[in-house]
Parts: structure tokens; C-alpha cells; sequence
């Protein structure tokens, strides 16, 4: 396989790491190829580096190639990007410049996509004439016959609807824009990106939302209800239950537009929710607190063989199992609580990527108390305080055998401690490359001011440790461990390498996860460290993350995700090679948003709450 094949191979994977090392690789021996130069420049924009792309894309010149429409279109998109992560103040302007460039582009190419971005871009930059001249030549361009390609076909009809929009005439944005879904039903991510933008220009103009909320993609759903024993001849009452709850179940889904399901696959209701969603054809994500074998036995097994034989079935036709543990002994509270957790933060960032809003569907016996520490209970009252819908269906416990049951308690494990940590590991990349010469000052002003900034942090971590180059801390919450990622990220990119003569290439690797680890006494340092699987997952992601990035696992994006942090996003990387023994990890880049910048308010309206169904 040729170096390009290979490199456009892990692009397709989502393996940004590993393309863009190949890319700087490569050129090397290939400085002028300008593939390579616009490959490693969008390795760093999709990663979510938009510095060290921006630092990129001048000193790889590709502003010059007049000549190469992807170039010129890629330094288009990286001021875009650039403009809606800005602050207020810094936006118009930069808005401004971003479509300066995009109708740069469409003059020469007559291009819609170009046309469209450059129209919107004046817009919110304030220019509302040029905006408006933009758009109706954008229409222009749109009357050519529609491409065969569905998706071609469904952009050249969404660029149409956004050049309406523009000029304010909603009705013909709402036709276009109908019509533009129906030439590609089922690209839900270029559905969303779309309503996404739409909703930005809405807002801007003043101009009415509501009629794209029923153009949304199916809304992602967590699950979570009460176990119960198997329907069987010898309980009629049981199997009427059962019958009744699952056309219920099937009527909420339908009715209220479900997608994609997140939960776990207990006995009793979350197995209907399970075989409710893929007899429907929906995707569904299983997130369990310990390995397979494990929950089967403990939360499956014990209420009837038929359940174990409907878990497996379930199992076997899951979209994707998340085991957020490799515990092989019997699950805790605390690991429980951590997979819901996790499966309710998945999907809302479901819903984020596709523009929708999330809800979460409930089988709940409201008669008996609702401040249990685990369960139906306690994910309801999680997800209540992040505003978004609920839709309970009612569930009577009253003299149904097996109704509940208790967690078992883990033994003991002599010094250790079991904890849920986020935890984070950092590396300067390229320290080889610094000259013996220069190792002090390497020292001195860069692991200095990284080290100044850790005992800065407040809260403090819970655990730090240091080797060369590198720094691993944990923290009670992923909100402390990212706010801490993303200003070590802000301390060393304030470092002038140039002027401590140090070579330009070295750049702040930063990566996190999350997950329950066992804290006991270090043998070597004589303290309280934390160990377990999870540190070493936490540590191949740094090994992957592209120079300049802070890279999270999919574990860690959720759980921020249920934290709704002002001014911090997770974007997908994609699935991601940490490790030969290990399964391809789905990636996140983190990243920190001005809160007054109009990426800040599309990702807080992109997961809308809504009051309770």
C-alpha cells in the first residue's frame, strides 16, 4: 500500500494520530507535495487543533496554491471555525474574513457550497446587503439539475433552502429544505450540520425556529426501569403486565420520533426496551457496569432462564457494548452508577451531533420512595436536572414476585480503596529532538510553567506524578479534569519555543479518560496511588493524540457531556487504534469555547430541554 492510500486509509478511520504523523513522515522526503500538506493541515482541523492547523496551513504555504480549489476551500473553513469559537468582540470581523475568502472561491467556481457559506458568513458578520446579493446568485447557481449522487443532491437542495432563509421568504426555505431531505433520507449527520446552520441564521434574522423541529432526525434515547420476574403460564397477572408494557413501550417510541437507544439490559424492562428498539430497526448501544458474564449472572439469571435467553439474543443484535469496567467480580454502586451515567451522557451527544433532543424513556412504579442511591430512582433524578424530556411510563410493584433487588457488596480488597477518577496524562512531543544545549531551558520554561500552572489548579488534582517529560494527574469529576486540560493546553501554547531557540515542532499532548480505579499504597513512592485498567487505557490515548490536541475517551465525553460545562465541547475523532491488545476506542477531541461565542450557543441549543412529557 502506497503512502497515500495508507494515509487516506486511517483519515477514513478516523485515525487522525496516526494519518498526520504519516503525513509529516512523508514530507520529509516529499516536501512540495501539496497533497500531503493539505492532508496533515485537515488532520488537524478535524482533530479539533485549530492553532496548530491555522500555525500549519502558513508555513505549509497552501494559501498560495491559487491554482487548487480543496486548498483554498480548506483555508475557508479553518477561519470559519476559527470565527464561531471566537468571543463576541472578535467575531464580526472575523466572520467577515472567513467569507471574503469563500466568495473568493465562489466567483471563480460558481460553486453553491462556497456561494452559501460566504452569503451566511456576511451575514453574521453584519454585512446584510452583500449577504443578500450573495444568496440570489447562490439560487441561480441551484436551478442546474440535481446531481445523481444523493448526497451531492441533497446539499445543492440545503444550500437552496439556506439562500432562502437568508432573504427571509421561510416558506420556500421550508420547501427546499423538505426537499433536500428527501434526496437523502438518511445522511442524519448532513441533516443535522444543516438545522444546525439553519438555526444560526434563524437566529440572527429574528425569524421563527419552530418549523425546523419537525424536520429534526429521530431523537436518541436513555432507558433505565424496574427488574421484574419472567411472564409464564403459572402468572397470568405477570404476563398481562408484560404485554401491556410493551405495546406502551412501542407506542412512546413511535410517538415520540426515538432513534437511537442507550441503556443497560437487565432483566425485566430494560430487555423490552432492547427488543422494542430492534424490532423497530433502531440502533441500540448496551453501556454495562462490568463485563458481559458478569451482569448476566448478577442482574439477568437470577430472575429466569428465559430472560438470559432474551438478554443474549439482544446482545448478539446491539448496535455496540460499552463494558465501562473490566471488573470481573460482581458489580458495585459505584460502577453502576457509572454506566448510567455514561449511557445517559451518550445520548446526549447523540442528540448534539444530530441537532435533536435527547429524552429519556422510564418504566417507574411512582408509588414507593425515589431517593434510592442506585436504579430507575436515581437515573431519573440525574437526568431531570439537566432540563431535558422524560417520558414515564407507570409501573405497579405491588405483589409482583421479584420486584427488586439489592446489589451484592464486592469483598474486600485489603488497602485498596475502589474510586471513580478522571484522569489525565500529558507529554511534550518531540522533546528528543531538543539539543543537549538546550535541555535546561526545556526544563526550566517549559515543564516549569506546566508544573506553575498544575499547583495553580483549583481544585487541585487528587493525585500527581511526573517522569521526563510527561505528567499524569486525576480528579474527583471530568469538569475538573477537563477545565484543567484545556488551561495547561492555554499555558503552553503561550511559550515562545522561538525565542528559548527551541525547535518549533514540539507541542502538549493531553489525554483523559474516566473510570473506577483501586487506590492503595504505592510500594515505590511510599503514597496513595491510583491503579487498575483504567490508567492504562488513560494512558495509550495520550500515545495516539495528535501534537497540540487534548484527546478524551468516548467514557469521558459522556460523563462531561451529563456535567453541561459552559465553554467546553468534545468533537468525534473517530475510532482509534490505542493499543495492538486492545479494541478501536471512539476518540473525542476536547476543546474550550469563548461562552459568548456562537459555537457555545449551538451546542447548548443543539441538546434543547423541554419539560417533562
Amino acid at each position: 500500500m502506497g503512502q497515500r492510500e495508507s494515509i487516506a486509509k486511517r483519515f477514513k478511520r478516523g485515525d487522525l494520530a496516526r494519518a498526520y504523523d504519516l503525513c509529516m513522515e512523508a514530507l520529509r522526503s516529499n516536501p512540495d507535495d501539496l497533497w500531503l500538506r493539505h492532508r496533515a493541515v485537515l488532520c488537524l482541523i478535524r482533530s479539533g487543533a485549530l492553532e496548530r492547523a491555522q500555525a500549519d496551513y502558513e508555513r505549509f504555504r497552501l494559501s498560495e496554491a491559487r491554482h487548487d480549489e480543496d486548498c483554498r476551500a480548506l483555508g475557508a473553513r479553518l477561519l470559519k471555525a476559527v470565527a464561531l469559537e471566537s468571543d463576541a468582540s472578535r467575531f464580526a470581523g472575523r466572520a467577515r474574513e472567513a467569507a471574503r475568502t469563500y466568495a473568493e472561491i465562489f466567483q471563480e467556481t460558481g460553486g453553491h457550497y462556497p456561494g452559501i457559506n460566504a452569503a451566511t458568513m456576511y451575514r453574521l458578520g453584519g454585512e446584510a446587503d452583500l449577504s443578500r446579493r450573495l444568496a440570489r446568485r447562490v439560487l441561480e447557481a441551484c436551478q442546474e439539475d440535481l446531481p445523481d449522487e444523493p448526497e451531492d443532491a441533497y446539499y445543492q437542495c440545503a444550500s437552496e433552502a439556506e439562500a432562502y432563509l437568508l432573504l427571509g421568504e421561510l416558506g420556500a426555505a421550508n420547501l427546499a429544505l423538505r426537499r433536500a431531505i428527501a434526496q437523502d433520507r438518511d445522511n442524519f449527520i448532513a441533516h443535522a450540520t444543516t438545522l444546525r446552520q439553519l438555526r444560526l441564521v434563524s437566529r440572527t434574522l429574528e425569524l421563527p425556529e419552530a418549523w425546523l423541529t419537525g424536520l429534526e432526525p429521530p431523537r436518541p434515547a436513555h432507558y433505565a426501569g424496574h427488574i421484574f420476574e419472567q411472564a409464564d403460564p403459572d402468572h397470568p397477572e405477570l404476563a398481562r403486565r408484560e404485554s401491556r408494557l410493551r405495546q406502551a413501550v412501542a407506542d412512546v417510541m413511535a410517538g415520540q420520533n426515538i432513534g437511537s437507544l442507550y441503556g443497560a439490559m437487565a432483566a425485566g424492562s430494560d430487555i423490552l426496551f432492547a427488543e422494542a428498539a430492534l424490532g423497530a430497526g433502531k440502533p441500540l448501544t448496551v453501556v454495562l457496569p462490568v463485563p458481559v458474564s458478569v451482569f448476566i449472572d448478577t442482574s439477568v439469571r437470577p430472575f429466569g432462564q428465559n430472560w438470559v435467553r432474551r438478554c443474549e439474543d439482544c446482545l448478539e443484535r446491539a448496535t455496540d457494548i460499552v463494558e465501562v469496567t473490566s471488573d470481573r467480580q460482581l458489580m458495585s454502586q459505584l460502577s453502576l452508577n457509572h454506566a448510567s451515567s455514561v449511557a445517559m451522557g451518550l445520548s446526549r451527544i447523540r442528540a448534539d451531533v444530530l441537532g435533536s433532543r435527547p429524552i429519556q424513556l422510564l418504566i417507574r412504579d411512582d408509588q414507593v420512595r425515589t431517593d434510592a442511591a442506585y436504579g430507575t430512582y436515581r437515573d431519573a433524578a440525574a437526568w431531570a436536572e439537566t432540563g431535558a424530556a422524560q417520558c414515564i411510563i407507570p409501573f405497579r410493584r405491588d405483589g409482583a414476585p421479584g420486584a427488586t433487588s439489592e446489589l451484592p457488596v464486592p469483598p474486600a480488597r485489603a488497602g485498596f480503596e475502589p474510586a471513580l477518577r478522571a484522569m489525565l496524562f500529558l507529554d511534550v512531543r518531540g522533546s528528543s529532538t531538543v539539543p543537549d544545549d538546550r535541555i535546561p531551558d526545556f526544563v526550566r520554561h517549559v515543564l516549569g510553567q506546566l508544573a506553575e500552572a498544575c499547583d495553580a489548579l483549583d481544585p487541585a488534582p487528587v493525585y500527581a506524578d511526573s517522569w521526563g517529560d510527561g505528567l499524569f494527574l486525576t480528579f474527583s469529576t471530568v469538569a475538573d479534569a477537563a477545565h484543567a486540560a484545556t488551561r495547561l493546553q492555554q499555558v503552553f501554547s503561550r511559550i515562545d519555543l522561538a525565542a528559548l531557540n527551541l525547535p518549533p515542532t514540539l507541542g502538549l499532548r493531553i489525554a483523559g479518560h474516566c473510570g473506577p480505579v483501586h487506590e492503595g499504597q504505592d510500594p515505590i513512592q511510599h503514597r496513595k496511588a491510583p491503579f487498575g485498567a483504567q490508567v492504562a487505557i488513560a494512558s495509550r490515548i495520550e500515545s495516539v493524540t495528535v501534537p497540540g490536541t487534548i484527546f478524551v475517551s468516548e467514557i469521558f465525553a459522556a460523563r462531561l457531556a451529563m456535567s453541561a460545562q459552559p465553554g467546553l465541547r468534545c468533537e468525534y475523532v473517530g475510532l482509534t487504534e490505542i493499543d495492538a491488545y486492545l479494541p478501536d476506542m471512539p476518540l473525542y477531541a476536547l476543546r474550550a469555547v469563548a461562552p459568548d461565542s456562537l459555537e457555545a450557543q449551538n451546542r447548548r441549543l443543539s441538546a434543547r430541554t423541554e419539560h417533562p412529557v
